[in-house]
Parts: C-alpha cells; structure tokens; sequence
C-alpha cells in the first residue's frame, strides 16, 4: 500500500552546496529504489567504480508503469532477478536547483525471489563500472554510502536521499522487532 510518507525533503542548502539559479525548463522525474535483500539479508548496492558511489538498485518510472512496475523492471535489469515481499516504505523528495528538477524518489523493501542473474546495464551505466555489490546488513550498506567520495552534484543528492531511507529502513525495523540483533532477518518482520 502507496502511503505519503515523506522521509526526507532534501534541497541544494540540505547538502551543503549554495542554490544556483538556473534558465533550465523546470523537469519532474519520478523513480521506484528498494532496499533488497538476499536469502542471506544481506542488502544489494549499485557501485559506480568511475566515482565510488553507491546507490539503491532501483530508477525511474517510464510512462505507462507504475511505480511497483517499474521497480520490478529495474530490480530485474540491474540485479538480474524477479523480487517478492515488496513493502512500500516511503518517499525522499528532492529539488536539484542547478538543474531546475524536481525528484520523487520512492522507496520500498524488497526480497529477491529465486536465482540472481546477469545484470543488464545500460551503456552509460557500463561505462560508470556499475556493479552490485552486497552488503552483510543495512549498517554496512549506510557505511558504504557515506563514505563514497563522488563529489558529483547528482550523486551529493544520490547520497543524501540513500542515506535517508536506509536509516529510515533501520529505524522501522528496529521498531518493529526490537529483540532482533544485528538487524538480521529483518525482512521477515515486515
């Protein structure tokens, strides 16, 4: 079930940069991310080698979808697998002033359902050295994203909103099942 749960409205002051005005034609981009577990709980991260950066496997709607089938799509295309158990969790709203966009990122949890595949990148994605790597739980996965050292202006708002929801993840799952340790087998709470 879709909820209007913000976790976070992130703007250029919000990560340390100064707003920039800017004569581009004002863009609204729409995406679905998940925060994916294995059979082992462990959490799937997209590296970009070119930048060290880490991201949600996860990107935008395409026209028609829904943010469910989109989510399944990329899930599919960057992981090479099909996923169950999805949990909408939430929403990290962001305003790029240097390209006039505004971003709605939606995130929900996620576990993968059969074999993992081959990854499909795109040749942009190809040529950033993008990769899934895993992570043992959500605290690994909040440790590789803060500190990837991409000073890219997209990726400062990447880091930002990923850092967001994992600790929001966190936060949920420690709510909901606080005897569980080390997070693990925390999908199975949800």
């Amino acid at each position: 079930m879709i909820s209007n749960q913000v976790i976070a409205t992130i703007a250029d002051g919000d990560v340390g940069l100064p707003t920039v005005q800017t004569s581009h034609e004002k863009s609204v981009r729409t995406g679905a991310r998940a925060i994916l577990f294995d059979d082992d709980n462990e959490v799937a991260l997209v590296y970009e080698t070119a930048y060290d950066h880490y991201k949600l496997p996860g990107g935008c709607v395409e026209p028609g979808e829904t943010l469910e089938q989109a989510l399944r799509r990329e899930i599919a295309e960057e992981v090479g697998a099909t996923i169950r158990s999805i949990r909408y969790i939430g929403v990290v709203e962001s305003h790029l002033a240097r390209y006039n966009e505004d971003c709605s990122q939606h995130y929900f949890t996620a576990k993968i359902d059969g074999e993992i595949g081959k990854s499909a990148w795109i040749d942009e994605e190809e040529l950033r050295g993008c990769s899934i790597v895993w992570c043992k739980d959500i605290a690994q996965a909040i440790n590789k994203v803060q500190n990837a050292t991409s000073q890219e202006y997209v990726h400062i708002f990447e880091r930002a909103r990923e850092l967001a929801s994992l600790r929001w993840a966190e936060h949920i799952f420690r709510q909901q099942n606080s005897t569980v340790s080390s997070l693990g087998d925390v999908h199975s709470t949800l």
